[in-house]
């Protein structure tokens, strides 16, 4: 049976179920479907036409119902121009294949409840939290992508544009150079004043009809000038009195009742000399302006991270499998301010566990990578420092008392044992995560130190628990101690240690989790994570595990701060305090 017969199958039965009154076939070309079966509904006591097309990959995709005429039933939410009912959000939806005219059935009775609400006006605040896709179906209006960040405040802002026509809001120029991690807009620009309005919290709009004329600027006072508290009402006649350029760009941010902030513009275009907000201000063709929000707030929102940490400063002090990783991860996860140490260069040999690839062999490390994270993400502002970091310090190119957070991902225990003591050493110092992973794909570990309390720091892993000889194992490690796992493929100057791409992402992932756990507060401690991964091939090349291996992750996530060591030379006093 092929889809035209499969999906028709499916509408003779759903016809069979009465859902319609007077229900008649049709070509579901029309809509772009297969098979289409229309019909009479009634919502609150009034007759409607409604229109089921069923796609041909349906039930692997939701049924689509249609309002015939579109405004049928006035303007109510979640019904688009084409008629387009939306009443299922398929973001997550499981729907069950096997029961084709199930799916129907119920998809039938969520468009039945939203039309119902949309008359009743129980879901009229949807027109508000979708206000952004109404307004950007509204026809012959302008699109400008956007930089501005909602801010409470009526205030200046500006509309500029390019030779291209292309518009651009922001605050001011310098935030659309923030955008271009400081490299400008790449073209000249010419810029004039607009004004932003925030409205209060709880403003309900309902947007202009995609079909009708669109607001005079007696529709607009009358629609926002309400909804301005009493300071912004102030403000907004401060900045209007000049009667000298009237700004005739308008840009508004609305709350939406679900949570968030959603910004939509409109132009003026003929003006008089008073500001059309104001009393006895007038202005003709009035159009929409469809904004594209690419503030920092909301990209960085929408991708995950977190906009408290973008003021945040980090150190991240080696940049190879592990810190390569780690280093987008931290920008990802909202913290812009990063800078890089690294001395090395990147060579073809790392490139199949390297975040970088062959566009960058033979180039520094630490300034490729930032390069390639300021090319793929915005408001990133990186620095590189192509030198050991105890030279950075020495020479005062690094400031270990600026940082929020310095990280050491340079597996070199020697070197990290060494800025342990220094970090602690500074009375301003900051807090700190020294992150590693072991050979053969056995485990990662990331230690953070100078969270909250001196208790916990890298020394104390070796930090013999007994007898004061001096310790130069791990205890944290996964590998007996004892064991060399270098290897060279092509004599000793090709020495490195076995581990893959996978392993390394493991490991920055726990280490950027850390992070952003320690700088937004949700770690008070100093705790070590580890990740144990599979064994075999490690105990196959005849190497040994460590006894810590044998721990579940409960009992390692359980203990993790039973690493602490009160003899610790470096912070043996913080943990006898803290005891």
């Amino acid at each position: 049976m092929d889809d035209s017969e499969r999906l028709e199958s499916v509408i003779r039965e759903v016809e069979g179920l009465g859902l319609f009154q007077a229900p008649r076939r049709l070509n579901g070309s029309e809509e772009g479907g297969a098979a289409a079966l229309e019909g009479e509904i009634t919502i609150d006591e009034r007759k409607v036409t409604i229109r089921l097309v069923l796609d041909p990959p349906f039930p692997l995709r939701l049924p689509r119902f249609f309002l015939r005429p579109w405004d049928a039933l006035g303007i109510i939410p979640h019904v688009d121009q084409r008629g387009f009912i939306c009443f299922a959000d398929p973001e997550g939806l499981v729907l069950n294949r096997r029961q084709p005219v199930r799916v129907v059935q119920e998809a039938y009775e969520r468009t039945l409840q939203v039309l119902t609400d949309g008359v009743k006006g129980v879901n009229h605040a949807d027109f508000t939290d979708e206000f952004e896709v109404y307004w950007a179906q509204l026809t012959g209006g302008l699109k400008a992508l956007s930089f501005l960040e909602p801010v409470d405040e009526v205030s200046r802002v500006i509309v500029a544009s390019d030779k291209e026509g292309n518009l651009y809001v922001a605050r001011d120029e310098v935030e659309i150079s923030a955008f271009h991690n400081g490299s400008g807009a790449g073209k000249p620009l010419t810029s004039e004043n607009a004004l932003y309005l925030p409205l209060q919290k709880g403003t309900l709009i309902v947007p202009p009809r995609p079909d009708g004329p669109f607001w005079t600027a007696d529709d607009v006072r009358r629609i926002l000038l309400p909804a301005l508290s009493a300071a912004s009402k102030a403000r907004l006649r401060k900045l209007t009195k000049s009667r000298r350029r009237v700004p005739k760009y308008l840009i508004v941010r609305l709350i939406r009742p679900s949570g968030g902030a959603i910004l939509f513009g409109l132009h003026y275009g003929r003006t008089t000399t008073i500001h059309p907000l104001l009393e006895g201000g007038r202005a003709a063709d009035l159009v929409p302006v469809s904004l594209v929000r690419l503030d920092r707030g909301f990209l960085i929102q929408r991708g995950g991270g977190q906009k408290d940490l973008v003021g945040k400063r980090v150190l991240l002090v080696g940049c190879g499998a592990v810190g390569g990783h780690l280093a987008f991860e931290l920008v990802k996860a909202g913290m812009l301010n990063l800078t890089l140490i690294d001395p090395d260069t990147l060579m073809p040999e790392n490139s199949y566990r390297h975040v970088l690839g062959r566009e960058y062999w033979s180039n520094s490390k630490a300034a490729s990578l930032k390069r390639e994270i300021e090319a793929q993400l915005p408001y990133a502002r990186i620095t590189a420092v192509t030198d050991h970091i105890e030279n950075a310090l020495a020479s005062s190119i690094v400031d270990l008392s600026r940082y929020d957070l310095a990280i050491m991902a340079t597996g070199n225990p020697t070197v990290e044992l060494d800025m342990n003591a220094r970090i602690h050493a500074q009375e301003a110092g900051p807090a700190a995560i020294f992150t590693w992973l072991e050979p053969l794909g056995i485990g990662g570990h990331a230690l953070l130190t100078r969270r909250g309390c001196n208790a916990g720091c890298l020394e104390c892993l070796y930090t013999p628990p007994d007898g004061d000889e001096e310790m130069l194992v791990n205890r944290s490690s996964f590998a007996a101690p004892g064991q060399s796992f270098a290897r060279a493929l092509s004599g000793c100057a090709s020495l490195y240690t076995p581990y893959g791409s996978i392993d390394a992402v493991r490991t920055a992932a726990l280490a950027a989790r850390l992070a952003v756990d320690a700088l937004t507060g949700k770690e008070q401690g100093n705790p070590l994570h580890s990740w144990k991964g599979d064994a075999s091939e490690f105990t196959q090349e005849g190497f040994h595990l460590s006894n810590r291996y044998s721990a579940s992750d409960a009992e390692l996530r359980r203990h993790r701060y039973s690493y602490q060591s009160p003899r610790c030379r470096i912070c043996g006093e913080g943990i006898a305090e803290a005891g």
